[in-house]
């Protein structure tokens, strides 16, 4: 990487959608030049995708927290390590809530987990206090999230819809054309979170 890739991350970085021929003007390059430095960072593992970020509130992401868990001691040495790892990799595979999942160097398993209300992260809870490897685990809640929103996926098994036009229906096109036109229709719309 060189001075151009790098200014050309940190305007993707500021704004993915930026059109090639606007990067290309900003940084004073052929958009031929960024079409292909794109390409070698994306081949390079250095870009591994454009994103969008979600805001966590508005799509009824309401209850996040920090969780850090110690595991049960199965055996003395690398295993235990080895485990650790494995289990936190669990966690985050199983689990949408799990955003972010960690090893610490203290032996504990560090977890970002979000939840649609209070209800939901006590199923949760209880699940991992089900766990027969899991020994002790604390929870902090957060209150605003003041920068790290990117961290957040939209994941609709984790909303769970549980009616129809909890976010956009898809019928929505459908009903327009069909009883009023689209002037005379009423206030209400159907989309919720």
């Amino acid at each position: 990487m060189d001075k151009v890739d790098i200014k050309l991350l940190a305007a993707m970085e500021e704004n993915s959608r930026i059109s090639l021929k606007n990067l290309a003007r900003d940084l004073n390059v052929k958009t031929s030049t960024i079409y292909h430095r794109l390409h070698k960072l994306k081949e390079s593992n250095i870009l591994e995708n454009f994103t969008i970020i979600i805001n966590p509130d508005a799509v009824g992401l309401t209850t996040h927290c920090i969780m850090n868990i110690r595991l049960k001691k199965m055996v003395i040495g690398k295993l235990d390590t080895m485990f650790l790892e494995s289990f936190g990799k669990f966690l985050a595979e199983q689990y949408e809530e799990v955003l972010f999942s960690s090893v610490g160097s203290d032996e504990m398993i560090w977890i970002i987990a979000t939840f649609r209300d209070d209800k939901h992260f006590e199923h949760f809870e209880s699940e991992i206090k089900e766990n027969p490897y899991i020994e002790h685990f604390d929870t902090v809640f957060l209150n605003n999230i003041l920068k790290g929103k990117k961290i957040f996926k939209f994941l609709p098994n984790l909303l769970k819809q549980e009616a129809e036009g909890d976010y956009f229906s898809d019928d929505d096109d459908n009903k327009k054309g069909k009883g009023k036109k689209d002037d005379e229709e009423s206030d209400t719309t159907d989309i919720f979170f």
